[in-house]
């Protein structure tokens, strides 16, 4: 009866080891493998709140509400009460520039910057701003940095230099954000900003071409 019991405790100790050392064991991380995650274990997944840079939607590039594709009227609606009016400011003016399917709005705005919006098909298609070379207010920086803060870094970022002689000088930093077919360019030497459509500027090069031809 002894010899029995005692190979039925021997047992429940081995069971009992066996045990404790697979719960510790199975506490103990896997070592990473080449991709970064514990082998043996399932990579988990992205959160939605944490995705990679390259994958976060970027918010559509505008300025004040005004994007590219745009319909022509609430866009002209938009465009001419950016300024405040005042018997000292002359309204901002939209019209045809005599080109087949373009037609613009330029104004001045109450703040100093130049702004210009072109429309193809009734659909804006360009919206160009320049700042000049002002020091205070609305600057060419503080536009920069307004940008940087809603769409994060440049995508590129160039410097051309060019020659005149036996001089050799930069014509300023070129920044450009993409997004698809859209960009937004900014121009250190204009002190200018661009908001455009890779197609549409081509488009509208083309029917600039056959006006001049005519």
């Amino acid at each position: 009866m002894q010899p029995v019991l005692y190979s039925l405790q021997a047992v429940l100790r081995a069971v009992l080891i066996l045990g404790l050392s697979l719960t510790v064991f199975a506490q103990i991380p896997a070592a990473p493998d080449a991709s970064g995650f514990p082998s043996g274990r399932k990579a988990p997944d992205f959160p939605l709140t944490a995705l990679p840079p390259a994958l976060i939607p970027r918010p559509p590039f505008e300025f004040r509400g005004i994007r590219i594709g745009d319909e022509m009227k609430e866009a002209e609606r938009k465009f001419l009460a950016l300024k405040i009016l005042s018997l000292s400011l002359k309204p901002g003016l939209c019209s045809s520039d005599g080109i087949n399917r373009i037609e613009t709005c330029a104004d001045v705005l109450d703040t100093g910057e130049y702004l210009n919006m072109t429309m193809l098909d009734q659909r804006v298609a360009q919206i160009y701003l320049s700042t000049d070379r002002r020091t205070q207010g609305n600057t060419y920086n503080s536009y920069l940095l307004a940008l940087a803060t809603k769409y994060g870094s440049p995508d590129k970022r160039e410097t051309k230099y060019y020659r005149n002689g036996v001089e050799t000088g930069s014509s300023g930093e070129h920044l450009w954000w993409l997004n698809g077919d859209q960009y937004m360019e900014g121009s250190e030497i204009e002190h200018a900003m661009t908001i455009g459509s890779i197609r549409l500027d081509a488009e509208i090069g083309e029917q600039e071409r056959l006006h001049e031809r005519n």
